[in-house]
């Protein structure tokens, strides 16, 4: 176990082995000594700690966060003892290894910013002819100056004499170093003596030069700070997003029955949420899939917004590349898992069947049936929510014939019409069920669970105003529907309270389903009619005298065809008689 110290170098914190700091400091004390008395000498050394905490940046990793005496021995390697060149009347350091080359703006070689002398330093051309090239693309182009504008902007400026050694590609080293500053020194010497001597001015060009090179700096500085503040933000955003979920995921940790439950007691929403889950997904292996699904997808996310937050908000941590491979990947798995169940279960809604079967009732021999509810506190219940375009009711509270209302999970709006009957003299009641199904012989089971009742009262039928689907049974659009057929002449008196159940019922008036409660209707041959409705016996008179009218069309015809003849018998008896003179 070794102990372990912060330090700071080149404005950066590294976590680094007491031995190793030990090592480090002594390097770096060794070359100032070398220097001491030169100038430049802080130019130098800051120079230096710069680039060492380059090389100290590309050692650590996620999994490797101290610095050891083996990264030291690494970056002496790099940089090179001073002794060693000291002693060699200052020859080469040969064991230097070369760095990357890095695109800067050069401040030495400028007209403006320094944009073509970099660009030239770090592929060895000619800056002058780089500068004419962007000279002709304005010309002729007119995009020159943006292009220019564009690259002055991105691209950072050579500060520090490291920075200037990776511009020209050359070794970030001790001797480099040194060998840069001193010549930087002596051309600072030349251009102050030739300023004494010759008492020149700077030219206008190079004035303009440096007004626009101090603008674009600090128009650079203050994007950098608006860039970070926008990245910081951002971090802040994602952060909140995350932990968001992460409360909404803890909140949900309880199961999903018990979030459920919440639905159920109305505190995230509507009591629906329940049944739906339920009776959609009916199988564990269905519904183990579609949580496991539904975590990845949305856990996934939520751990990337954090990570992702924490990288924006704090530099000096890294976040891996693997990591975020592996995040994605199981968010696919995810999706894919999700996409199997939707398959699944929509293969279970891919056959919809329909079909008419006798009711389990007896209607009398009656010539006026009575329609009425079988519960008059159904009544009050109404349908609020919609789901695929059939209302659906959750049962609070509500009693079906023969059961209690916690063995059911769903109530579906229930349907009554009429037909006419042409092969028999008697009331007779159908019951029409439609569902879906994976199968033709699955839809049709599907169809059956949906509960119905029915009862007579003496010459008065009653329907439960609801169809009832138990726990356990599987939601498919169950639906259902009465239809009675009347024979000829036979009657039925609509109640007042079944208005909602009337769907579509033909009658010979086109009335309205919902006015037709309260009256009494009989099928004719036109359909059912109310003979009592005072628009119905304004109609029959309307029937009444257009059959007068006939009547009387065809007396009329009658006489005129019996006058025609007997003109006819006439001509023929003339006719006769002019023969007779003819041959005499």
């Amino acid at each position: 176990m070794n102990k372990t110290v912060t330090v700071n170098i080149g404005g950066r914190v590294f976590n680094i082995e007491e031995s190793a700091y030990q090592k480090l400091n002594n390097y770096i004390e060794t070359i100032r000594s070398y220097f001491d008395g030169s100038e430049g000498v802080d130019e130098i050394i800051s120079d230096i700690e710069l680039r060492i905490a380059e090389l100290f940046m590309e050692r650590v990793t996620d999994q490797k966060q101290v610095i050891t005496n083996a990264d030291v021995d690494y970056v002496v390697s790099i940089m090179g003892k001073p002794e060693d060149y000291v002693d060699n009347d200052e020859e080469e350091y040969s064991e230097s290894t070369e760095t990357s080359k890095r695109v800067f703006r050069d401040p030495d070689n400028r007209v403006f910013f320094g944009v073509c002398g970099g660009i030239s330093a770090y592929f060895g051309w000619d800056p002058i002819v780089l500068r004419a090239l962007f000279v002709i693309v304005t010309l002729f182009y007119g995009s020159g100056v943006l292009i220019y504008l564009i690259l002055a902007l991105i691209i950072p400026k050579a500060k520090t004499t490291a920075e200037k050694l990776q511009m020209r590609g050359e070794p970030v080293t001790v001797e480099n170093i040194s060998k840069k500053v001193n010549e930087s020194v002596n051309t600072m010497r030349e251009d102050i003596k030739d300023f004494g001597k010759k008492k020149q001015v700077r030219t206008a060009t190079g004035k303009i030069g440096d007004f626009f090179d101090d603008l674009f700096n600090a128009l650079a500085r203050i994007l950098r700070v608006l860039f970070k503040i926008v990245v910081k933000v951002l971090g802040v955003l994602l952060l909140i997003i995350g932990i968001g979920g992460i409360v909404t995921a803890v909140g949900m940790a309880f199961g999903l029955q018990g979030f459920i439950n919440l639905h159920d007691t109305h505190v995230f929403g509507d009591h629906q949420f329940g049944a739906l889950w339920n009776g959609t997904l009916v199988s564990a292996w269905q519904r183990g899939i579609f949580i496991t699904g539904i975590a990845l997808v949305y856990f996934i996310p939520i751990v990337a917004f954090i990570l992702l937050g924490i990288r924006l908000l704090f530099d000096h941590i890294r976040i891996s590349g693997v990591l975020g491979i592996v995040l994605l990947i199981f968010w696919f798995v995810g999706v894919g898992l999700l996409t199997a169940t939707g398959i699944n279960t929509a293969s279970e809604f891919s056959v919809e069947t329909s079909f008419n079967e006798d009711a389990d009732i007896e209607i009398p021999a009656v010539d006026t049936l009575y329609l009425d509810l079988s519960s008059r506190d159904a009544v009050m219940y109404e349908f609020s929510n919609q789901l695929s375009g059939r209302n659906i009711f959750i049962p609070e509270d509500v009693t079906f014939p023969g059961a209690d209302s916690t063995d059911y999970m769903y109530m579906g709006k229930l349907r009554f019409t009429v037909e006419k009957n042409y092969d028999s003299n008697r009331f007779e009641l159908e019951l029409k069920r439609s569902s879906r199904g994976s199968s033709q012989k699955d839809a049709v089971a599907n169809a059956r669970q949906a509960k119905t009742h029915v009862e007579m009262s003496g010459d008065t039928l009653l329907i439960h105003p609801y169809f009832a689907l138990s726990e356990g049974d599987k939601l498919r659009g169950q639906n259902a529907k009465y239809i009675l057929k009347i024979p000829m002449g036979k009657s039925i008196h609509i109640g007042e309270s079944t208005g909602h159940i009337l769907y579509d019922v033909p009658n010979a008036t086109n009335t309205y389903d919902g006015d037709m409660t309260g009256k009494t209707w009989t099928m004719t041959a036109d359909g059912l009619t109310c003979l009592s409705c005072p628009e119905t016996e304004q109609k029959i008179q309307e029937d009444t005298d257009t059959s007068d009218n006939v009547r009387e069309r065809d007396e009329w015809l009658k006489e005129e065809k019996e006058r025609l003849e007997k003109a006819i018998e006439e001509l023929e008896k003339k006719r006769e008689m002019l023969d007779e003179v003819e041959s005499e």
